[in-house]
């Protein structure tokens, strides 16, 4: 490794590096590079720097310039000791390596997706046979098990609402609930990933104490019915509000052909949250979709199939030198804020895949849900030539490219149906 790649990795962990370099570095590095940065993790953090001596500042175009730009979550970044790595990609959450973590009561590791300000990714891995320590957390949580099985249960007894999970399962929590996960497995460790609205109330509040002390509850989310996991209904043809789904992998999926040939999909609403919003999406062998941007965050996690995707920020050319990212059961992605990105199914199967959006949240700040689709006319062939070289064979018949597949007006739900233009 030479001198400027052990520099650059130290700006990257303190946070110091702007994502362009990053992508310029990634890029250099070569095409399917796994962009949360391998070669950081398990290194020793430098030590964090005074905000003194890295200040930003507003531009000359808001008031003359010279106001002290706040990020909280960027500073919580750079001072932070728990286990963390920080990109746009883990290539098998299933198998990265976590580490110790006492503040939970196992092992863990932080996923910073750097270019993400509302949403994070947090593994925790619980021994077996044992239990991680009771929290409760002022923000919204979505959790599916990787590995092993367990139950989580809800409040300060054991007689609170409880859910048994296993590998595939997807549960949440109530804001600011006291949980307790256990691992039922006494010889083999159970693994979960969270994805979280934690970074949003950091930079929101500014005080971490505040988001993991504050006992506020909140009774029109969860006021300890019973039936909390188990109570379920339909709420729309392919919207269902509930709490625990048993196994993501094999949860049924209806086909929207809407959203283009073969695709199927199914949405949930859980916990009364109000920024996350999982979906699961399906689309056929051999085909992939149109590359877009969308003005929200996502993470996506692929349950079942491989493939790859690109992205960049000014488009998805040969010019616009696009990161690649390949992806297979256990990948998790998530693009940074407004790239160009585009999804290429290379497997043998359907691709299967979680995805977690902000729903209409963005709305509800002044953001309008505008996406822009880079329509089938003006791809560029390079594109289709790429995925015919990924495939290894000449294709045979036409690409799928899910057409209208942005429209508002084939929304079938007043929620923001972001279905698989998110991601695959």
């Amino acid at each position: 490794m030479s001198v400027s790649d052990i520099d650059f990795i130290d700006q990257l962990c303190i946070g110091t590096v702007s994502r362009r370099a990053f992508m310029e570095k990634i890029a250099a590095a070569g095409a399917g590079v796994s962009l949360l940065a391998a070669s950081a993790l398990g290194q020793q953090k430098p030590e964090p720097q005074p905000d003194a001596e890295n200040p930003k500042y507003s531009p000359e175009n808001i008031g003359g310039g010279g106001r002290l730009e706040r990020n909280f979550y960027r500073d919580w970044i750079r001072r932070s000791k728990v286990p963390m790595v920080e990109g746009y990609s883990i290539y098998d959450a299933r198998d990265q390596e976590a580490l110790p973590w006492p503040e939970i009561g196992g092992k863990g590791l932080y996923l910073n997706f750097s270019g993400n300000v509302h949403m994070d990714g947090v593994i925790v891995e619980i021994p077996p046979g044992k239990a991680l320590v009771p929290r409760r957390h002022l923000y919204e949580q979505l959790l599916y098990v990787l590995k092993g099985r367990g139950h989580t249960r809800l409040g300060e007894t054991k007689n609170g609402p409880r859910v048994s999970w296993a590998e595939g399962s997807l549960f949440t929590v109530p804001l600011n609930a006291v949980h307790r996960h256990f691992n039922d497995d006494t010889s083999h460790p159970a693994r979960i990933l969270a994805v979280t609205t934690f970074p949003f109330m950091i930079q929101v509040f500014g005080n971490l104490g505040f988001i993991e002390n504050s006992k506020a509850e909140f009774p029109e989310r969860f006021h300890g019915q019973s039936d909390f996991y188990s109570a379920s209904a339909q709420t729309h043809k392919r919207w269902w509000k509930t709490n625990y789904v048993p196994d993501l992998r094999s949860a049924k999926v209806i086909p929207w052909e809407e959203r283009g040939k073969g695709n199927e999909s199914v949405f949930w609403e859980m916990a009364g949250n109000t920024i996350l919003e999982p979906h699961v999406s399906e689309f056929p062998v051999a085909t992939y979709k149109l590359g877009h941007r969308h003005p929200y965050e996502a993470i996506i996690l692929t349950l079942n199939g491989k493939g790859f995707s690109l992205f960049g920020r000014n488009g998805l050319r040969d010019t616009d030198n696009p990161g690649k990212i390949d992806w297979k059961a256990g990948s998790i992605i998530s693009p940074p804020y407004f790239w160009y990105h585009q999804h290429f199914n290379t497997g043998d199967t359907k691709a299967r895949y979680w995805a977690i959006t902000e729903g209409d949240f963005p709305k509800r700040l002044g953001i309008p849900l505008d996406v822009e689709q880079i329509e089938a006319p003006q791809e560029d062939p390079a594109i289709k030539k790429r995925f015919e070289r990924e495939l290894g064979r000449q294709m045979v018949g036409a690409i799928l490219p899910n057409p209208g597949l942005h429209h508002d007006h084939h929304h079938d739900h007043d929620h923001h149906d972001g279905d698989d233009h998110h991601h695959a």
